[in-house]
């Protein structure tokens, strides 16, 4: 199969490389999907990337794409500019590894990102529900404490990042061995406990954060003991 797709692409394929410069219309039939072990994008930074790929008519970087047999072709690096893709009709960048297996795509994305955290929960071969379950746990937290989420890779007390929360969450099950709607009743219940612990070694700013947006979790260590949780 991936012999007749790189019939249909070779017009645009840059000389020498696995690289392409596919017109949109052509990039659409192909029906490339996010590869199965990606985190999930955070769909607050497609805006600002759909707005300056419109603006200055050109893509911002490339997609990095494998083709996989059975599921197809799968963007595994660049899910934010391929989403902010919708709409526009400019040409796409795309680097394709053709024939692939994950292992294969596993190898590239690391090499790709190794300067870059990726959660554990993403690069171990965890079963499907718990990463279902733990990334439904993930999306109920930032919704609840949203004003307390981070940008940065080093999030500063009492603030925390969506990577950070995810590997906690994954220490946490593992070394409790509970499910994770059980650990979770279990991280809300030591919040509400923490309100109440002694705040001498908190800075007021840090007190008036945690008061105004109810989460005490990280105030005192990006980290959560595991013998608070027992």
């Amino acid at each position: 199969m991936s012999a007749a797709i790189q019939h249909y692409l070779c017009e645009y394929k840059v000389p020498n490389t696995n690289v392409y410069a596919i017109p949109m219309d052509k990039y659409k039939s192909l029906y490339v999907k996010q590869w199965k072990y990606n985190r999930p994008p955070d769909m607050t930074r497609i805006p600002e990337i759909h707005s300056w790929m419109s603006q200055f008519r050109r893509m911002d970087g490339v997609l990095n794409l494998a083709y996989i047999h059975g599921d197809g072709l799968v963007c595994f690096e660049g899910n934010h500019r391929r989403i902010a893709l919708e709409g526009l009709n400019i040409p796409v960048l795309v680097d394709i590894v053709w024939d692939a297996t994950d292992d294969i795509v596993r190898h590239e994305f690391f090499r790709l990102n190794k300067a870059v955290s990726v959660p554990e929960l993403y690069v171990s071969d965890t079963p499907a529900t718990m990463r279902v379950e733990i990334e439904d746990a993930v999306a109920q937290f930032r919704k609840k404490y949203s004003s307390m989420e981070s940008t940065s890779g080093k999030p500063q007390r009492p603030n925390y990042n969506r990577d950070k929360l995810t590997d906690e969450l994954m220490r946490l099950q593992k070394e409790l061995v509970v499910p994770v709607g059980e650990l979770m009743s279990r991280l809300y219940a030591l919040n509400e406990s923490y309100a109440s612990k002694d705040k001498s070694k908190l800075t007021e700013k840090m007190r008036q954060k945690c008061e105004a947006s109810g989460l005490w979790l990280f105030a005192w260590s990006a980290s959560i003991p595991t013998k608070d949780l027992q």
